[in-house]
């Protein structure tokens, strides 16, 4: 997907190293945005730690989810490195989705991509649960 075509809110916006561009359960994330260059860490809050979900590099995009549901940030964002983002509110995602078929595909797709990585992690933790559980004898 070609980035060049799409609308955009704002232009380029900049955040430094370490910056938090959101965090989980925020509301109101009324945008999203599309990494033009740099590294954006997302994060989910476990009990007292921080779990990485995942690096995004440029031509990356994260956000999306609460345009699409309208609930609380479901993780936070923070610049790994300097980088340089395009933001896109609601209005504008939508102008994209019915006027531009790649776009659509490319936020399915991800969307998509995202919960098969999320099933395999969850499917990870399980059998590791189920170790622990067996090699210790734990029964509820």
């Amino acid at each position: 997907m070609g980035t060049k075509e799409l609308l955009y809110t704002e232009k380029k916006i900049h955040f430094k190293e370490g910056t938090v561009i959101f965090k989980e359960q925020e509301e109101g994330g009324k945008e999203m945005y599309f990494i033009d260059s740099g590294r954006v860490q997302i994060v989910k809050k476990v009990g007292d730690t921080e779990a990485t979900l995942a690096i995004l590099d440029a031509g990356d995009f994260f956000g999306e989810m609460t345009l699409i549901t309208g609930n609380k940030r479901s993780a936070s964002a923070i610049a790994h490195t300097d980088c340089k983002l395009h933001t896109m509110d609601k209005e504008t995602f939508e102008f994209n989705l019915a006027n531009d078929i790649k776009f659509m595909r490319k936020i399915l797709e991800t969307l998509a991509n995202r919960l098969e990585a999320t099933d395999l992690n969850l499917k990870r933790h399980i059998q590791r649960m189920f170790r622990l559980i067996k090699s210790f004898d734990i029964t509820g």
